[in-house]
């Protein structure tokens, strides 16, 4: 029997396991010495000497800050608020409705029409709004409207009306100037017809006059008729005394007819005064120009400024606005800057709103306006009225700013920045920053120059006038200077 040992293939040498565990443990090692290295190099980058330390917090070197010297024109330039005004504005507010032929007219009035928009151009004669069917229009005139027109009246605005009828191509006649007669009934007449509307007429009270004046006539007629009837065959052919008119007396005179020459003489008396009284009804009846119909311009062509109503709202204010006159802009100039402002000078104009621009020129200066002025009379004495606030309350000289061309109406109402440059010196100058100019311990004033190679120079100057931050210099005998330099302002 052999009893030989042999050896278990499922078991690893011994070998081979002491060989495996010595790699493990150099590998081990390895990743460790690793570690120690990293962990050394990152605390070494916090770990500073003190010198290192001290240079670090170190502020760093002195810099200079330098500008060009520029040769150049010197302007200054001035900068204020401005407010454009839409010129002189007129509005009109009817109270009443005008009777016409076809229509007694009354109190309610109702915005019925809207003819133009606002900035629209006005035309003498040509209706802008309507209320109840009426037409608002304008006429030339330097009198506002007052009053209504009315046949048989006289005045300086009754001559006014005239001229503005004569300037419409419309001829007033023989009539007077100034007296609203027949011919003046004719050419309102003719301007309303001309416009499409009726005529307005003074009403029922002068109609009705008008028609009793007449039937007054008609009787006075008809009973100098029956006065002058030839004698019946019963007389033997003598004249006859007419049978009285009712009553038994003549309406006019209270005289009986019949009674020979005498009573036909009273009959026409009677007649004449009867004609008179129809002839002086008439006159005040018939066309006429309403107040709430018409407005009075001094001259054309004036603009729309304001349209405050809708087609059916009741009438209870203004129905329109009217400018006349170009746009006015007026600046507010600051008194400490007035000496730096003349007449002429350039004028750029901003309305920052509407991002729109102009040119215009300084048209006028005027005189210093101080809080709590007030108003002055035309023959210079102070209204007691405080003038209104501007300028925040603050005083202020105004400005009138003329146009280069005329303003557009979109600038109307518009608060706009105006900025005024003027030339301080009559042609190009070496100018530098003010901060670029100082005094030695020589009293003399100095700008530094600093060449390429970092290399400074003072170089002594004389200053002239300065504006927007620049300032005139001129090197002296012994300095040089040249556009192009650079001149220390700074470090």
């Amino acid at each position: 029997m052999d009893l030989t040992a042999v050896p278990s293939e499922e078991a690893p040498p011994v070998a081979g396991r002491r060989i495996t565990r010595r790699r493990r443990a150099v590998l081990a090692a390895a990743v460790g010495a690793a570690l120690v290295s990293v962990g050394a190099v990152a605390g070494s980058s916090f770990v500073q000497s003190p010198a290192q330390a001290a240079a670090d917090t170190r502020p760093p070197k002195a810099s200079v800050i330098t500008a060009a010297v520029a040769s150049q024109v010197l302007r200054s330039t001035v900068v204020l608020r401005g407010t454009f005004s839409d010129g002189k504005k007129v509005s009109i507010t009817p109270t009443s409705v005008a009777a016409t032929d076809d229509n007694p007219g009354g109190a309610g009035a109702v915005l019925t029409r809207v003819m133009v928009r606002t900035g629209d151009e006005v035309t003498a004669g040509v209706p802008l709004v309507e209320y109840s069917g009426r037409p608002v229009f304008a006429l030339e005139g330097v009198l506002p409207t007052y009053r209504d027109l009315t046949p048989g009246e006289s005045g300086a605005d009754v001559a006014q009306l005239q001229n503005a009828l004569k300037k419409l191509g419309h001829d007033v006649g023989t009539d007077e100037p100034g007296r609203f007669g027949p011919g003046t009934k004719r050419a309102l007449k003719a301007l309303y017809t001309a416009m499409g509307y009726p005529t307005p007429v003074t009403g029922a009270t002068t109609a009705a006059a008008v028609k009793s004046a007449r039937q007054e006539v008609d009787r006075a007629r008809a009973a100098l008729r029956e006065g002058q009837q030839p004698a019946t065959a019963a007389t033997g052919g003598a004249s006859a005394p007419a049978a009285p008119p009712a009553g038994g007396a003549d309406p006019s005179t209270g005289a009986r007819p019949g009674g020979g020459g005498s009573d036909l003489t009273g009959l026409r008396q009677g007649l004449a005064r009867a004609e008179d009284a129809l002839e002086q009804a008439e006159r005040v009846d018939g066309p006429m120009l309403p107040a709430s119909e018409c407005l009075f311009l001094p001259s054309f062509p004036a603009r729309v400024s304001a349209l405050p109503l809708e087609v059916g709202d009741s009438v209870k204010g203004p129905v329109l606005s009217v400018a006349q006159g170009e746009m006015l802009l007026t600046g507010s100039l600051d008194p400490a800057q007035a000496s730096l402002v003349k007449p002429g000078m350039p004028v750029q104009v901003l309305s920052e709103s509407q991002g729109r621009q102009a040119d215009g020129t300084i048209a006028s200066v005027g005189t210093l306006v101080a809080p709590g002025d007030t108003k002055q009379a035309k023959d210079g004495q102070p209204t007691g009225q405080p003038a209104p606030a501007a300028n925040g309350g603050a005083a202020y000289v105004p400005l009138a700013i003329s146009p280069q061309s005329p303003w557009d109406r979109l600038w109307a109402g518009q608060d706009v920045r105006i900025t005024i440059t003027s030339a301080t010196t009559t042609g190009p100058v070496l100018v530098v920053p003010v901060a670029a100019v100082f005094a030695g311990a020589d009293t003399r004033t100095n700008v530094t120059t600093v060449s390429q190679d970092g290399t400074q120079r003072p170089v002594n100057v004389t200053v002239g006038p300065s504006a927007d931050g620049l300032v005139q210099v001129t090197p002296l005998a012994d300095g040089e200077l040249a556009a192009g330099d650079r001149v220390v302002i700074g470090q």
